[in-house]
């Protein structure tokens, strides 16, 4: 536990954290914990047709290294075949559902598509230190 927060709600907070920078930047979030066909997305985001795959890694400390460095290729592989079930399921003709307001969805063309990844640290209490988004791990 990490002050007061088990494994799994310090990292929910950090991809509260996430979304909330993600939509600060211009970003629509298309989903959620999407998982499908062995593999789970934390966020979709969709922002001036680009489609991206946001991997969110929170830590409280270096410990172990940076949260980043926990991406590795086998979940980089994992990532990329859940967004492949996510486009097959999701998308027509090229473009994506994206939530917009009152409830409105919109479908937007896709001309790009990335994993990114964001690093999250967290004090034990759930106050955030550093936030680090690195774009375009890999293209999809």
């Amino acid at each position: 536990m990490r002050g007061g927060f088990s494994a799994k709600k310090f990292g929910a907070a950090g991809e509260d954290i996430a979304a909330a920078y993600l939509k600060k930047h211009g970003w629509r979030v298309v989903a959620r914990n999407y998982a499908e066909n062995g593999g789970e997305i934390d966020i979709i985001g969709y922002k001036r047709g680009k489609l991206t795959f946001f991997e969110v890694k929170t830590r409280s400390n270096e410990t172990f290294g940076r949260p980043a460095d926990a991406v590795g290729a086998e979940k980089t592989a994992r990532i990329k075949k859940a967004a492949r079930s996510f486009r097959a399921e999701c998308m027509r003709g090229g473009k994506v559902p994206v939530p917009f307001f009152f409830g409105k969805t919109l479908y937007r063309r896709v001309y790009k598509k990335s994993v990114d990844i964001i690093e999250i640290m967290l004090t034990h209490g759930g106050e955030l230190l550093e936030l680090n988004h690195i774009k375009d791990v890999e293209e999809l």
